[in-house]
């Protein structure tokens, strides 16, 4: 009688240790190019002698695809200009990026910045370019 009742807690453990995992991917992935871009220059933007974010250039592999990437003084990027001088805003829990302004880089980053901390937003941009190093933000400098 034991062995009967013993049977069923046996075979509920077996069954209970089974894992069963499906792999699946998004419709297309199989036609996905992959694509890297390097920093190669970059600029703190500066406003009536104060600093308000960075901007850093990339330039993807084969001389294609340059963009530049728009950040706050903590190196959190708030957007991208691309190659035709179009800037756009990331706009949080939104999918796209809005577009805010066309023109130079300094237009482009000041518009971007001036979503992101509007004080002080009329006054015009100037980039002072520094090495990529100078953008790496250590933990508790800031």
């Amino acid at each position: 009688m034991a062995a009967r009742s013993a049977l069923p807690l046996l075979l509920l453990a077996l069954t209970g240790a089974c894992e069963s995992t499906t792999d699946m991917a998004p419709a297309g992935f199989s036609r996905a190019i992959v694509s890297s871009a390097e920093p190669v220059r970059a600029w703190k933007i500066v406003a009536e002698g104060r600093e308000l974010g960075a901007v850093v250039q990339f330039d993807g592999s084969g001389g294609e695809g340059r963009y530049y990437s728009v950040r706050n003084p903590w190196q959190q990027e708030l957007g991208t200009i691309d190659a035709q001088g179009r800037a756009w805003r990331f706009v949080p829990h939104e999918r796209e990026a809005r577009w805010v302004a066309t023109g130079t880089l300094a237009v482009g980053a000041r518009a971007i910045l001036a979503e992101a901390a509007p004080v002080g937003a009329a006054a015009p941009a100037e980039l002072v370019e520094v090495p990529l190093e100078a953008l790496v933000v250590e933990r508790g400098e800031r």
